[in-house]
């Protein structure tokens, strides 16, 4: 399974380091769309459809975008915890900590976990912009190091004289 994993993170990092295109509009894409992925999963995954006008807004590549949601769902496990406790911390103590399940009612569930959410999302939010400049700085120069690179190795092509 990790094996999978990391054969799937490599693939996605190629496909991202040789992607065409400058290396800000690039990055941007990914930022997009590792902040999107950030945002799905309270949301139910109707965040997904605020990536295609985030793209437009930012003027970024789709693609990009697309390789950073992608690895949002294989990053954002790491980050659940985290996110829940950063929100916890912004919105406050929504509720009693330790509800009983049976004994309550269906409203009183339902404003549980509404408040959960929130606190949630709150800290997926904020910690979804936080790795989106990260990864932006991260891609961003990760592919001025790739092309530095193909450019040494590749000699430039002249006109040719017969």
């Amino acid at each position: 399974m990790w094996k999978k994993i990391f054969r799937k993170m490599k693939y996605e990092y190629y496909k991202l380091i040789r992607m065409k295109g400058a290396p800000s509009f690039v990055a941007r894409g990914f930022s997009v769309g590792i902040f999107v992925e950030f945002i799905t999963l309270p949301t139910f995954g109707l965040a997904f459809l605020l990536l295609f006008p985030l793209v437009k807004l930012f003027r970024c590549s789709l693609p990009a975008g697309l390789i950073g949601f992608v690895i949002g769902k294989l990053v954002l496990p790491i980050f659940m915890v985290l996110n829940y406790q950063l929100g916890y911390s912004i919105v406050g103590r929504p509720l009693q900590e330790h509800l009983e399940h049976n004994n309550e009612s269906v409203a009183g569930w339902l404003v549980w976990m509404k408040e959960k959410g929130l606190a949630y999302f709150t800290g997926s939010a904020v910690m979804g912009l936080i790795v989106a400049i990260g990864s932006y700085f991260l891609v961003y120069s990760a592919l001025q190091w790739y092309r530095r690179k193909r450019a040494r190795r590749v000699p430039a092509r002249g006109p040719s004289t017969p």
